[in-house]
């Protein structure tokens, strides 16, 4: 794959750059060691964060109107909390707890990787995510993207075209889709974007914890393989 013919590289966020479970699950324990509340935290996060793509799904489909990321967690959030012995949480705990998102870490070698591309290439987010949610995790981690883009932006989630084609044509590549490269862990992502005319890289991450199977091989022969982000940045000659 000719690097150099690359000009923008977007990249997947949640998984990809920052480490959300083990960030969420520290800060979560956090939570309720400063509330004194007591719950099995790891469970809770799977059963709220499943709730993700079945809604996602819903807005993809047409059988929901398009809501943000925001909205969708708190929905999910208040469905579970009786779950686990929550119910009792006042409206701000929750707020609390769903505010927790903004404050997840990038994966140790996301700073890194990320300059580095930074210097030959504009780094866009293509996320799912709000425009607020991302613009508050990337000032967090100290993320050096030229621009954010999000699911917010074409009012659907990947991997509705709408997502990419929305995000190449505000990046002005609407004539050369293949100067633009998605970086995600996740295959349906980029075989989404390829089917765009976007170039690929393809990453490995643990986000659901050790046990992860899913995504841990390319499932096609993307662009790019690498290891993690300073990978990404080596192999496209940073």
């Amino acid at each position: 794959m000719p690097a150099n013919d690359v000009k923008v590289i977007f990249f997947d966020v949640f998984g990809t750059v920052v480490d959300w479970r083990s960030s969420l699950l520290r800060l979560l324990d956090d939570f309720g060691k400063r509330h004194g509340i007591g719950a099995d935290w790891p469970g809770f996060l799977g059963a709220w964060k499943a709730g993700y793509r079945p809604a996602m799904d819903a807005v993809i489909s047409g059988a929901r109107p398009y809501f943000n990321l925001d909205e969708m967690y708190l929905e999910r959030m208040n469905q579970v909390l009786g779950d686990f012995g929550l119910a009792g949480l006042s409206e701000a705990q929750k707020q609390e707890i769903l505010n927790l998102w903004l404050r997840i870490d990038p994966w140790p070698d996301a700073v890194e990787g990320l300059t580095r591309l930074s210097r030959k290439y504009t780094l866009v987010t293509l996320s799912n995510g709000s425009f607020a949610w991302l613009t508050a995790i990337c000032k967090h981690g100290g993320l050096p993207f030229d621009a954010i883009l999000t699911a917010e932006n074409a009012e659907v989630y990947k991997p509705h075209p709408r997502c990419y084609q929305t995000a190449i044509r505000l990046m002005g590549m609407a004539d050369t889709p293949e100067r633009c490269m998605l970086t995600a862990c996740h295959n349906y992502d980029l075989e989404a974007a390829r089917s765009h005319g976007m170039q690929t890289a393809f990453l490995p991450r643990k986000e659901y914890g050790p046990d992860q199977e899913a995504d841990q091989a390319p499932e096609s022969d993307w662009s790019v393989v690498a290891r993690d982000l300073v990978g990404v940045a080596e192999a496209m000659g940073c």
